[in-house]
């Protein structure tokens, strides 16, 4: 095994697609391969991996499973969930548990597949050095912009969880006077507003503040646009209705963490730079819209520089 190339690690439980993927990347990388979620866990163990792909759909331990016990084991091993399997709990799982840098999926294209895995190399190798983002104690306050169209989620937040700062809104315009305002808190949102489907306003918000960190809680079952969201917005968590509040509370702490962790170890947002193309928006974020999206992210630049 070169010692210069870097090492993909391929999961998935049809041998065929394992040679077909050996067969395609082994003259710039590593290629290791297995049909074993297990046997892919103690190969992180013993061997540099730069990026793992592991296919959704097998049939002792799921791609979600796989991910998440490679993230406990190897953290600085960037993620790719590899799947045709188009299963809601699947998708939400592989955010909230997995942390996956990209969602491929099947009939996938080979000179799409390998940009992704040039992207997820370059980002594993930038962030090197930090190797995993530095421990936090379980944190115990901070900033949530609640933007819904109802405010009995911030008003829980507030009762049972005093002490958060909760900024309520049901405009994007007002979230993002509050995000300028709080530069350090975390957004928790609904997809679909008044104003519309606001996934491409999120996007455009993750593309140029990365440190963002975003819950996104939804009834929306569109899982293809889920994908998207996971790609193109990276979003933190998202959080499908009905929701428990063990889940809420869980990952409002998460996201606390998470943003500490960022703000400490800022080589790590390159782990979140997101895909540059629109998202298919179910209903299209105006583009007046976008353009005081972008006014605020400005403030919010200028703010920060200053």
């Amino acid at each position: 095994m070169s010692a210069s190339k870097p090492t993909l690690l391929f999961v998935d439980d049809e041998s065929r697609i394992l040679r077909t993927m050996e067969m395609a990347f082994r003259r710039d990388y590593n290629v290791l391969t297995t049909t074993d979620g297990q046997e892919a866990l103690a190969m992180l163990r013993h061997n540099k991996v730069e990026v793992i792909v592991s296919d959704q759909r097998m049939p002792l331990m799921t791609g979600v499973e796989v991910l998440r016990g490679a993230r406990d084991i190897s953290p600085a091993t960037v993620r790719i969930l590899l799947t045709g399997y188009s299963e809601l709990a699947s998708i939400v799982g592989s955010i909230n548990e997995g942390e996956i840098f990209r969602y491929v999926q099947k009939p996938w294209h080979l000179n799409e597949l390998r940009e992704t895995l040039d992207e997820a190399i370059a980002v594993a190798r930038e962030t090197a050095p930090a190797n995993t983002l530095s421990e936090q104690p379980a944190h115990s306050g901070g900033d949530i912009v609640v933007l819904h169209s109802k405010k009995a989620m911030a008003q829980l937040i507030e009762k049972e969880k005093p002490e958060y700062q909760v900024h309520y809104t049901c405009s994007v315009d007002a979230a993002m006077e509050q995000l300028v305002q709080h530069p350090d808190a975390i957004l928790l949102t609904d997809l679909i507003l008044p104003e519309g489907d606001i996934s491409e306003a999120l996007a455009l918000m993750k593309r140029r503040r990365p440190e963002l960190v975003v819950l996104v809680v939804t009834a929306f079952s569109d899982t293809s646009h889920l994908i998207q969201l996971i790609n193109r917005a990276q979003v933190f968590r998202v959080l499908p209705m009905p929701l428990s509040r063990r889940m809420l509370y869980g990952s409002i702490a998460s996201a606390h963490k998470h943003r500490q962790n960022l703000k400490d170890n800022p080589i790590m947002l390159r782990r979140h730079r997101v895909q540059e193309q629109p998202l298919e928006a179910q209903g299209k974020t105006s583009h007046r819209l976008l353009d005081r999206v972008k006014g605020y992210l400005e403030r919010m630049r200028s703010s920060s520089a200053a």
